[in-house]
């Protein structure tokens, strides 16, 4: 049985959802008006500016006779827009309209107050329509639910799926970027067979819960049947990569076994995938080549309508475990390519570069698997085996008293952010006994630009140690002075797109010299990358810059061959000479 007290509770509840509600007030009369605003002012916010009917949005509007038959019209398109949510009005008529005027408008009024106004008839009645109104939005809102999300997982449903995949469509095709639908069966027969219904929900309830845990918050997922899903990523960020790689978060998740009344039940995927606009240009096709693409004889793989994308596909699937097997059997080679510093024409360092060589003797491009690399996380691995070769392989050339002075190495933002990244660099330099100049990290400038600060932090303890700290690929991202003075950095890496078009392009010139003005405010040096031929370097350094690099000095080659060009030639020749030999 409910108390008094509990009863009073439940009306203040009742009281407190509808305070805050929107009221039109289209009152002509001043005095009215003004007991109105008085009355409700309180509780409600108030507009006061009926010829902007279509533009507000109320939960109900008080008016009188001349106020009614003025806007008579825009209050009925507007609750007719709102059906089947009722949208109150309140009609504010004298003792002596009650009977003659009221009639032409009951079918557009619900409710109505005489003057003059009883304050609490007035406020008991401003709160029983809202009231309902609000219990209707609430229902509206329920039945919308029930009608768009699955009743079991909680996920939107088919319907949902439609309509998001329509407005992802629509939006890819204003931003001309393509849209990959991911669509996944899972084999629930098995569970169904053993303990039916009961424990076919549980399954769904468990593989929905790990594909979610599984997407990031952007991707959006649907259940679309009782054994189907679909999983839709946002434009700018569909790409083939980040596809193949959610469906290698989702493989991974719902591989394992799942717990049905204490039995565990393995569970096969089988995924496809389709892509806008190269598959199909509609919502309806877009699904249905997805749906097709699905293999059920070959689970656990992404399978693409695409033959094209299916074979790029393949080529990534294949990429990464012949990474694996990579990291594990240390098939990777150092190779470097001299820094020729233009003041005195030595090379004073080099840069190591990972080569990746198959067993039969084959090198896979760079371009080809360090994507994949960074994108699966195996880029870590990769990049500790570099760092630590680099500083074995600095330290031989010391106790050879090999003139670099210094060698580079590339980290990305997924080193940085080891928490033992530091530890790691301090414990390298210390066994090869490597003094911290003789070590650079180049990082690109996009990296930089995104850090958190605790990577930034970790940087600049090393800096601080007397590492080198170069920014790569410099001018082609967020080159500004508001983050360039903060960043714990020697030097700027000027991109070899510049370089190429430097002696044509008026803007990579302009580019260029701000550049290397912007490394002389802030005593940074500069790096020339991709220098390929004689005029280049002569105008680079002309410029001002400190260090070029590039194949008109040297391409990468492998540790002997680097120490045999060496020893061929013990200084680089000045500029000036090797355009005399050249003409």
């Amino acid at each position: 049985m409910v108390n008094p007290e509990q009863k009073a509770e439940r009306k203040d509840d009742g009281l407190q959802r509808i305070q805050g509600a929107n009221v039109l007030l289209a009152i002509h009369n001043p005095n009215n008006l003004a007991l109105l605003r008085e009355q409700l002012s309180s509780d409600f916010r108030i507009y006061e500016n009926p010829s902007d009917i279509d533009n507000i949005e109320f939960d109900l509007a008080i008016i009188d006779i001349p106020s009614l038959e003025q806007y008579k019209d825009a209050l009925q398109d507007k609750k007719t827009r709102c059906e089947p949510t009722l949208l109150p009005v309140m009609l504010m008529l004298s003792k002596r309209d009650l009977k003659h005027k009221l009639r032409p408008y009951l079918a557009l009024v619900d409710e109505f107050i005489t003057m003059p106004v009883d304050k609490v008839e007035f406020m008991e009645r401003v709160v029983m329509l809202l009231r309902a109104r609000f219990l209707a939005i609430s229902q509206r809102d329920k039945l919308y639910y029930l009608a768009t999300h699955d009743r079991v997982t909680g996920l939107p449903n088919e319907q949902r799926c439609i309509e998001h995949v329509t407005d992802t469509i629509l939006s890819a095709s204003v931003l001309n970027q393509p849209v990959y639908v991911i669509v996944f069966s899972i084999n629930l027969d098995q569970v169904f067979k053993s303990f039916g219904h009961s424990g076919l929900d549980q399954a769904a309830v468990i593989c929905s819960q790990r594909a979610v845990s599984a997407i990031t918050d952007n991707d959006k997922l649907f259940r679309l049947t009782t054994d189907t899903w679909c999983l839709v990523n946002p434009p700018g960020q569909n790409s083939l990569n980040h596809t193949l790689s959610v469906c290698q978060q989702l493989i991974s998740a719902l591989s394992v076994p799942v717990s049905i009344e204490h039995d565990l039940i393995h569970l096969d995927i089988a995924i496809g995938v389709s892509h806008y606009p190269d598959d199909a240009v509609n919502t309806r096709r877009i699904l249905d080549a997805a749906i097709n693409a699905i293999n059920t004889k070959a689970p656990n793989t992404p399978h693409f309508y695409s033959k094209r994308l299916q074979q790029d596909a393949l080529r990534y699937i294949r990429t990464e475990t012949l990474l694996r097997q990579a990291i594990t059997k240390q098939q990777f080679e150092l190779w470097y390519q001299p820094q020729i510093d233009f003041a005195t024409g030595k090379v004073i360092s080099v840069e190591a570069l990972v080569r990746w060589r198959l067993p039969n003797g084959n090198l896979v491009s760079p371009g080809d698997f360090i994507p994949i690399a960074e994108k699966t996380g195996l880029i870590t691995q990769i990049d500790r085996w570099v760092i630590i070769q680099a500083c074995e392989t600095m330290a031989r050339w010391q106790e050879q008293a090999l003139c670099i002075e210094r060698v580079a190495v590339n980290v990305t933002a997924c080193d940085v952010e080891e928490d033992d990244f530091v530890s790691f660099i301090d414990d390298i330099l210390k066994k090869n006994h490597i003094p911290p100049p003789n070590l650079e990290l180049e990082i690109t400038e996009g990296v930089f630009f995104h850090s958190k600060s605790k990577n930034l932090e970790k940087l600049s303890q090393l800096r601080k140690r007397g590492l080198s700290i170069a920014v790569d690929d410099f001018g082609t991202g967020y080159s500004s002075l508001s983050y360039l003075h903060t960043l714990p950095i020697s030097t700027l890496k000027i991109d070899r797109s510049f370089i190429n078009s430097i002696l044509t392009s008026e803007n990579d010139i302009a580019i260029t010299e701000s550049i290397i003005w912007l490394a002389k405010t802030f005593k940074l040096q500069t790096v020339a990358e991709g220098v390929e031929t004689a005029d280049q370097a002569s105008y680079l350094k002309k410029l001002g810059v400190n260090i070029a690099q590039g194949f008109y000095y040297a391409k990468p080659m492998p540790e002997e061959q680097l120490i045999a060009w060496l020893q061929q030639q013990t200084n680089v020749k000045p500029i000036e000479q090797r355009q005399s030999q050249i003409s």
